[in-house]
């Protein structure tokens, strides 16, 4: 079983099950993976979807033994991963419910993208990040090329890919690739506060400001503002904000359904 799946009250985790092969991703567990993800994000039960690594790696990218086993025509190995990987990445940005990515150990190769696509990126202290991608000779797949620029820009996106920098989990977090940095001990207990806490939140809200977000890149600012006026009235309508409002008038916290 190459991820595993378990359930704590609305909050979904799966967790990549190769700790062997430091979570490093074959076709097998991508396909898994994106259906999964796929089922996560269909699931009306579930509000928060996690996704973290067993062992001591969240992953270390794709499979170079199975990419051996291609030889000569690897690439066409990777053209069937990255249309799962693809998949995955796409589904976690689009997905109307917010994803924690909860990183432990390494985090490298073909799993940047989807490592990186969630709403909120915790990692552990001895997390630590690099691109690979080069010193096998692959281009950079799996969403990184998109993802990396909008979180740090172009010029540190080119030290990780051209100048082959490793971040440690402290350089991860001024480089605004992760939001919080706890010791290894302390990962699990506090992705699952984070889970709870956004899990509780307005759940229409969410999937919006996800959407506005997604869209901002594509979009003139004159659209983008006019989505965010729409979006604000149809949320400041709903029940939740009706209920976001009347708890503050109230002195209480919000119960959202």
């Amino acid at each position: 079983m190459t991820i595993i799946i378990e359930n704590n009250e609305n909050i979904r985790t799966i967790i990549l099950n190769r700790p062997e092969k430091l979570n490093s991703v074959n076709l097998k567990m991508a396909t898994e993976l994106n259906q999964a993800v796929n089922n996560a994000a269909n699931d009306k039960s579930v509000q928060c979807l996690v996704i973290t690594g067993n062992g001591r790696a969240f992953s270390s990218g794709g499979d170079v033994n199975e990419m051996g086993e291609h030889l000569p025509k690897a690439g066409d190995l990777f053209y069937d991963l990255t249309e799962q990987i693809h998949s995955i990445f796409s589904t976690i940005l689009r997905m109307e419910k917010p994803v924690i990515n909860s990183l432990n150990g390494v985090v490298a190769g073909g799993s940047l993208g989807f490592a990186l696509a969630g709403d909120y990126r915790i990692a552990s202290e001895s997390a630590k990040i690099l691109s690979a991608h080069f010193k096998r000779g692959f281009v950079p797949a799996g969403g990184a090329t998109y993802i990396l620029p909008r979180l740090i820009g172009l010029g540190k996106t080119q030290a990780l890919f051209f100048g082959g920098k490793t971040l440690n989990s402290e350089e991860m977090l001024e480089w605004g690739l992760v939001h919080e940095v706890v010791s290894d001990g302390e990962l699990k207990q506090r992705t699952m506060e984070m889970a709870k806490e956004i899990a509780a939140g307005p759940k229409t809200a969410l999937a919006e400001t996800k959407k506005l977000l997604l869209e901002s890149e594509r979009l003139s600012l004159d659209e983008e503002l006019r989505r965010e006026r729409e979006k604000n009235r149809n949320s400041g309508n709903s029940g939740d904000a009706v209920e976001g409002i009347k708890a503050f008038l109230e002195k209480r916290e919000p119960k959202f359904e």
